[in-house]
């Protein structure tokens, strides 16, 4: 018990106050010594309940983390997603007619059909002021080549040009006659890859484009691709070839493999979060363009037994690429295959070679082609070993 007189100071000193806080600190005043108050300090009292570490070994719902939530999520649409695409892949899948290549085809020759008007549309506005007319003594060359072609292997015919009219009236409309739209077709027309019988042909003089094409059914030659045809055999081959394009149907092609490779860009992105540029890229190397050099050696197949079909020397090809890659090597073309839409040039000969026993046996087999016996004889003469 404290002596009265420290109770009575005590009370003293914690009137006005209010309670607890200070009766403590009169207290430790009275117990300790001095100096031991100015250098502990007081410690304050909480009314709020103590706080307990507490031991969890399997986290419950509401402390999983949310950002690994969102991954699962994301994960779970792109398994969906790519289970989707899967499927409509592999539904449309079918395989080449003449070569027996698998490959992914979701255009309807239907749709075909509208994309050869607009396709030919825009050849005429792009060519305009250079396109010759049908009674040029180039395009009548280039048309005998491009029909004899067509008609020997019942692709159809070129589309018939404006009809003949006497001179009196050619001399009424010459001055009233739009020659850009003459000749142009009017309506619809199937094409010949999706059953159609009509092409078109349009000889652009450009001199400095050493090229030809063919697309739905439009086929297009520049003046700049006849010196290295050198004559009809030369033509027959790069017609043959791009028609065989069309055969084939590798414009439909493209456009429905664009649409798988932008998917394959699209995954690569969310999945590994690579830039939008690199997915395009490694797309561009690995698949899109190994796809066109694949189309270009199966419409050197596909060409060389159309030319053979017509009767024309299926030598003349390798002849003609020959002379064509002379024509890049001394125009500075790349020698890198993996950068190019075709096949090198060493490469690509060596195919055409592997190709031409077999047109010639079509020819031998041909009763269209007896007067062609003699590229045969000449065909072993040159390869004593084929039989």
């Amino acid at each position: 018990m404290f002596p009265t007189r420290i109770w009575t100071t005590i009370l003293q000193k914690s009137r006005g106050t209010q309670g607890l806080p200070v009766l403590a600190g009169n207290y430790l005043r009275a117990r300790l010594p001095a100096h031991s108050l100015r250098s502990a300090p007081l410690r304050q009292l909480s009314t709020s309940s103590p706080r307990h570490a507490q031991y969890t070994r399997f986290p419950s719902e509401q402390h999983r983390n949310p950002s690994g939530e969102a991954i699962d999520n994301r994960m779970k649409i792109v398994i969906a997603l790519a289970a989707v695409a899967g499927t409509y892949y592999v539904v449309h899948l079918e395989q080449v007619p003449e070569t027996g290549r698998w490959r992914f085809m979701d255009i309807s020759p239907k749709y075909e059909t509208k994309l050869a008007q607009a396709a030919y549309d825009e050849l005429l506005t792009e060519f305009r002021g250079k396109i010759l007319p049908s009674n040029h003594p180039i395009t009548q060359h280039v048309q005998r080549v491009v029909n004899r072609v067509l008609e020997s292997s019942d692709l159809g015919h070129l589309r018939s040009s404006e009809p003949r009219r006497s001179l009196v009236e050619a001399l009424d409309d010459f001055w009233s006659e739009d020659s850009f739209t003459t000749g142009r077709p009017s309506g619809e027309s199937s094409t010949p890859e999706s059953g159609g019988k009509e092409w078109n042909l349009l000889v652009v003089n450009d001199p400095s484009v050493v090229n030809a094409m063919a697309t739905f059914g439009n086929i297009v030659v520049f003046t700049g691709i006849l010196p290295i045809c050198k004559d009809e055999q030369g033509l027959a081959a790069v017609l043959g070839h791009e028609i065989a394009h069309v055969v084939a149907r590798h414009a439909s092609e493209r456009y429905s493999s664009s649409k798988v490779f932008l998917a394959i860009a699209v995954l690569l992105q969310t999945i590994f979060g690579f830039d939008f540029g690199i997915t395009n890229l490694i797309s561009t190397l690995l698949l899109e363009l190994p796809n066109s050099r694949t189309q270009e050696y199966e419409a050197d197949t596909i060409g060389m037994q159309l030319t053979a079909k017509a009767c024309f020397d299926p030598q003349a090809a390798v002849e003609m690429h020959a002379r064509l890659a002379q024509h890049e090597k001394a125009h500075g073309a790349t020698s890198l295959e993996f950068l190019r839409t075709h096949p090198g040039a060493e490469r690509r000969i060596k195919h055409l070679e592997e190709l031409v026993p077999g047109a010639y046996t079509t020819q031998a087999s041909s009763p269209q082609c007896a007067g062609m016996q003699d590229y045969v004889r000449r065909f072993r003469e040159v390869s004593p070993g084929w039989s």
